[in-house]
């Protein structure tokens, strides 16, 4: 195995809705330092199915300022090797290679701070948010915390009942507001309370007018499908919102995006530093870095192979390279020289790079 992957016990398996398994583990106390981290990150897990090796990235839902278990939900996925063997195959006292939390989306929090914390979630993406949420109101007993939650029907809301009873606990500064696609027969028209529709620019000015901040600190956390990210960033930012206080994760590829073609170079040498190692390797015109590294054999972090989970992320030290698409980094961190190994070929006869 891999130096990087450490093997956890499934300590836990829950089901908070139908379609989604709830996954603890209990690490072991020669790891706790290790896998140490902030509200927001994930983990990268390898999945062994029917003799293939599958890797994915799945956000911690868990609270780092509580004693509780890293945690994550796995919600299933049509034709989704790896959600679907979470889902029904999956047992307690299983084990799986998980590497150390990572991830360049979270809140650092303070007991200290003043803030108001604006939340956008949208299905599934509400399991980072989630810790986020969770760890500012045991945290940071200043903040005010307003989530904005969009889902299919009432079925499909994840943490349904953490979020009632942390809306009990925390009534003096927690705002959460429900909107729905789809609400089911059970709960008609008529029945549901709530908004309908989805999380749109219209929605969004409501939202934050009926909210307004308490303090003139605030962040914004974004966590949905890529078009819904995108739509809330553009509309925070026509609602004069600066661009660095707003905080994406993606979790699928936007369809939209377009792939670029990349005119690379061939033979390009590559110095990589990892781990207080350093490795050389050549790679061909239309390589990916990733594909380099996989060819000569070295071993690094990287997940979806699709330019989304971030996992695969590197900075350039030296020489260019360009991306065919990118989703999990924004422009500042482009302009700041990190590139995802997995979407980056190189466009210079040198290169320098180095994986934080």
């Amino acid at each position: 195995m891999s130096e990087q992957f450490h093997k956890l016990t499934v300590s836990k398996l829950e089901k908070p809705i139908k379609d989604a398994v709830r996954i603890s583990f209990t690490l072991p106390k020669h790891l706790i330092k290790e896998f140490s981290y902030h509200p927001g990150q994930h983990l990268l897990i390898e999945f062994e199915i029917e003799g293939e090796s599958y890797r994915r990235t799945y956000s911690l839902n868990s609270c780092p300022f509580l004693e509780e278990d890293l945690q994550i939900s796995i919600k299933r996925v049509k034709a989704g090797k790896v959600s679907n063997f979470a889902n029904d195959q999956l047992k307690e006292g299983d084990t799986l290679k998980v590497m150390k939390p990572k991830g360049r989306f979270f809140a650092q929090i303070t007991a200290e701070a003043y803030k108001s914390y604006y939340l956008f979630a949208a299905g599934s993406g509400i399991t980072p948010i989630f810790s986020i949420l969770k760890s500012i109101l045991v945290a940071s007993p200043y903040s005010q915390v307003y989530l904005f939650y969009g889902n299919k029907n009432q079925d499909s809301i994840l943490f349904n009942e953490e979020l009632k009873s942390l809306q009990a606990e925390y009534k003096q500064r927690l705002e959460i507001v429900h909107i729905l696609s789809n609400p089911g027969l059970w709960s008609s028209w008529e029945s549901w309370k709530g908004k309908k529709g989805r999380i749109n620019s219209r929605e969004i000015e409501d939202f934050i007018n009926h909210h307004p901040p308490i303090a003139q600190q605030t962040e914004y956390f974004i966590c949905g499908p890529s078009s819904m990210n995108l739509d809330v960033r553009k509309s925070l930012m026509e609602l004069g919102i600066p661009a660095d206080l707003i905080h994406i994760e993606h979790f699928s590829a936007n369809q939209d995006e377009g792939i670029r073609k990349i005119d690379s170079v061939d033979h390009a040498n590559i110095e990589l530093s990892y781990q207080k190692n350093s490795f050389h390797f050549e790679m061909k015109k239309g390589q990916t870095i990733l594909q380099g590294l996989k060819e000569n054999g070295i071993e690094v972090p990287y997940s979806c192979e699709s330019g989304v989970c971030g996992s695969c992320v590197a900075k350039l030290r030296e020489g260019s390279a360009e991306m065919k698409t990118c989703m999990a980094l924004d422009d500042k961190d482009i302009e700041e020289g990190y590139i995802l190994n997995c979407q980056a070929l190189a466009t210079s006869e040198r290169l320098k790079i180095e994986i934080p």
